[in-house]
């Protein structure tokens, strides 16, 4: 045991005996032991009992309720009548918006005879930040108290305004929902969930429980609307959730998780559409390092702590990878070395351990039981994702010259 903790000694590094494999072995279980021990602590964290902090409101505040819609019309015309059959927030106090994009002329026309407000983005093919500020250009800032996101699947439950409006009035300027995963009908969709609830408890819970900002995950959001006025128009990129969060965390405004507000929705199910939602959260995941490594100094001198964690996050690899590269460096390690394997079977140890503290409750903790045989295989397909897009980005260099 004291030669693992013997890595962090100068002199371990000074000592000529020391072989390259040694030394590589030393530097690649410091390198993945640092996200194992960050998920750990706040696994931990999320063991810790929720409780709604925000009592009841005496104020009724107005919403904008915005559901963005990417080709899906008939998905978001099921949505928004679920909504309106089962909010108990009086109707009066909120208004429904859609950006609309790439409808087909029958969902348009069922949208006009709802009472919705229809936004149709002046692009055909936009990004979702592209269509949410075209909304927000149609409306002035103080028309509203704040505004609630979804997406066009989404589906919440009858008191979700009502909470969001205690919350707010308690102070609360940005506020990520639960979301849930409604489909449970395939292995890969029951290992898509456990994934998303495993995000729920680590970085969004248990975030709150230490004092951290909740991570946003683009959809079951609310935002005070001046504010969200204000940093609409400086969003970029394709990845809602990451651009606001930075902007945000820029100016110091803390966002709350509510566990009770529960948003479902709707994961892929088999394992070519987890690949291709694979890819472009990949292609998020490497604009936000690179910006995580450039923004970072600045925000440590700056003491934005609740930004620095949030950058120090998006450096961390993904659980899968993570999973990948620890069994990787085991199995190689016990043919080359046995004595230095032992360490990282505890170290793959650790990590399932996490997982299991942050592993939901319920429904989904009892289909991930018999879904478990399928997790190798979403292992791989995350792995490959990374060499598929690697191909692609070939091509595309290749078409351009």
């Amino acid at each position: 045991m004291t030669d693992i903790f013997s890595i962090f000694n100068p002199d371990w590094w000074m000592d000529e005996n020391n072989n390259a494999l040694q030394m590589t072995d030393a530097v690649l279980f410091l390198l993945l032991a640092i996200p194992v021990a960050y998920l750990f602590i706040y696994a931990l964290a999320s063991l810790r009992k929720y409780k709604n902090p925000y009592p009841p409101s005496p104020k009724r505040h107005r919403f904008l309720v915005l559901f963005v819609v990417l080709k899906n019309g008939k998905e978001v015309i099921e949505s928004i009548n679920h909504f309106l059959d089962t909010q108990t927030y009086p109707r009066e106090k909120y208004d429904i918006a859609v950006a609309a994009t790439q409808l087909s002329e029958e969902d348009l026309v069922t949208l006009l005879q709802m009472p919705v407000n229809i936004v149709v983005p002046d692009k055909e093919h936009c990004t979702k930040i592209y269509a949410i500020q075209q909304v927000m250009e149609r409306y002035s800032p103080h028309e509203y108290d704040a505004i609630t996101i979804f997406n066009s699947d989404n589906k919440v439950v009858p008191n979700a305004l009502e909470l969001f409006n205690n919350a707010y009035y308690s102070g609360c300027d940005a506020i990520q929902a639960h979301r849930m995963t409604e489909n449970l009908n395939t292995n890969i969709a029951v290992l898509n969930a456990t994934s998303e609830e495993i995000n729920n408890h680590l970085f969004r819970k248990a975030h709150t429980a230490l004092g951290f900002s909740s991570a946003l995950i683009g959809s079951g959001m609310m935002f005070d609307f001046e504010m969200f006025q204000e940093i609409a128009p400086r969003l970029s990129g394709s990845d809602l959730a990451k651009a606001t969060e930075m902007e945000l965390l820029k100016e110091n405004i803390y966002t709350e998780y509510m566990e009770e507000i529960v948003c479902y929705c709707k994961k892929t199910d088999d394992t070519s559409g987890y690949s291709k939602e694979r890819q472009r959260w990949l292609g998020s995941q490497y604009r936000s390092s690179i910006l995580a490594l450039q923004q970072f100094p600045i925000a440590f001198l700056q003491g934005k702590w609740d930004l620095c964690e949030k950058l120090f996050q998006w450096l961390l690899p993904s659980r899968f990878l993570l999973i990948l590269y620890i069994t990787i460096c085991a199995v190689a390690m016990t043919f080359l070395e046995w004595p230095l394997a032992t360490k990282w079977y505890a170290l793959l140890a650790v990590l399932f351990i996490t997982f299991l503290m942050a592993m939901p409750e319920g429904e989904i903790s009892r289909k991930f039981r018999s879904a478990f045989w399928s997790l190798p295989i979403l292992v791989v397909t995350s792995s490959m994702s990374h060499i598929t897009r690697i191909f692609k980005r070939k091509k595309k260099r290749k078409a351009a010259k």
